[in-house]
């Protein structure tokens, strides 16, 4: 989500492009920023000065509560221009992650504070082992008898982690070697593990629960590799930008995107729907809904008129991805799908729809039928609503609706 507004007794400043404090005016302020973004190694800092990321910054934490102070050192992850911020109503300024350990710096924060900040960071080992999961989309690799699996995580912790696998189901049970890696700072974890559990998903995916196994010697790499994950993913979420879709489309928020920022991905949703946009220096990379990609994911997601959308800076590109379209006639051609979905006038309530095949009238037309009309008549045949022959049909929505349509008219198909 968006970094919150700054409340009055928790200010945060810039004194310099390389100097930047953190005021907190009370413990209340301090406890809650600890709890939520400190302790995961993260910091936002409102500021409008130019930085960059990766670049190394020190922040002061002005304790005006228990008036002192504390320098830390970190790296800038993600920058929110103003531009940007002013798209998703939020703040302009960059997101830290801190590079002192977490568990340091909570000792070395109660010494100067007399507070009890060890809530959410339990101090020994044992302890912050069986923490809570922590949510973060890092790429793994799973090695196992039957070949080797790509997909993301989407939470992790010191002994185990929960793996979307797309279009795979590994057996519960089955021993195998994980890689986890973030290429962004090139950094990866190779460990062992077994799958304790595996539930379907939306979407062809398949969440996998991975216990994790290592020796004794080799918990403090661990640990150090998945505090790091933590803080970077921490703070790459705290600078997101999010908002919602108006009357004008979605087509017109990823036209500001485009035009703002250089390279991003936009996630979007609407109801049950869920997409996402992969842009990069006026190219759009991969696009996805559900099931669908490419130009048919685009043309869909451009008729949206509401929901939700987040604006995240980095590129959230699969092991697989489109062939790179340029942004302007990817737009021209979803564009026209859009306008056509609109003049045939096909009922969006009836995605739910099903057909009953009137076996003459197959008989009778088949062979006069186009080959589209045939694999949507086939589709149907197999009980498939609209909505699931759309999606497994690889034309365009409006050729399949103008197919459904020419198969009603001639009685080929009756809607139950």
């Amino acid at each position: 989500m968006a970094p919150p507004s700054t409340p009055d007794d928790h200010t945060r400043e810039s004194d310099s492009p390389s100097q930047l404090r953190a005021r907190f005016e009370s413990a209340e302020a301090f406890r809650d920023e600890f709890h939520q973004n400190i302790a995961r190694g993260a910091l936002f800092i409102p500021t409008v000065e130019p930085y960059a990321p990766h670049q190394t910054v020190d922040v002061t934490l002005d304790l005006a509560f228990c008036d002192t102070e504390l320098s830390l050192s970190g790296e800038v992850i993600v920058v929110v221009g103003r531009a940007l911020a002013e798209m998703g109503a939020t703040t302009a300024g960059i997101s830290l992650r801190l590079t002192e350990a977490a568990s340091a710096l909570r000792l070395r924060l109660e010494g100067l504070t007399g507070l009890d900040l060890a809530q959410l960071t339990p101090t020994s080992r044992a302890e912050r082992r069986s923490s809570a999961r922590s949510r973060s989309d890092v790429d793994i690799v799973i090695s196992s008898p039957d070949g080797e699996f790509s997909g993301a995580t989407a939470n992790l912790c010191y002994t185990g982690v929960l793996a979307l696998i797309p279009m795979v189901s590994i057996p519960v049970g089955t021993v195998v070697c994980v890689h986890l890696s973030n290429p962004v700072v090139e950094l990866g974890l190779t460990v062992d593990g077994k799958i304790i559990h595996s539930r379907r998903c939306d979407g062809g995916v398949t969440a996998h629960g991975i216990q994790l196994h290592y020796p004794a010697d080799r918990i403090d790499q661990v640990m150090a590799f998945i505090e790091f994950l933590q803080s970077f993913d921490r703070a790459r979420r705290l600078a997101v930008v999010a908002g919602g879709i108006d009357a004008s489309g979605l087509g017109a928020v990823l036209d500001m995107f485009m035009n703002t920022a250089p390279s991003g991905t936009l996630s979007v949703s609407r109801g049950k729907d869920e997409g996402k946009i992969v842009f990069s220096e006026g190219y759009i990379l991969r696009c996805t809904v559900g099931m669908v990609s490419g130009m048919k994911a685009l043309a869909r997601m451009v008729r949206w008129t509401e929901g939700r959308f987040e604006f995240h800076h980095e590129l959230q590109l699969p092991g697989t991805s489109d062939d790179p379209q340029p942004f302007e006639a990817a737009m021209m051609v979803a564009s026209f799908q859009a306008d056509e979905m609109a003049r045939i006038g096909f009922d969006a309530s009836a995605t739910s729809d099903t057909f009953r095949i009137d076996p003459e009238g197959r008989k009778k037309h088949y062979e006069s039928l186009t080959e589209l009309e045939r694999e949507v008549l086939d589709s149907a045949a197999e009980g498939f609503n609209v909505e699931t022959i759309s999606d497994v049909v690889a034309a365009p929505d409006a050729d399949i609706y103008k197919a459904l349509l020419v198969l009603l008219d001639l009685g080929v198909i009756e809607r139950n």
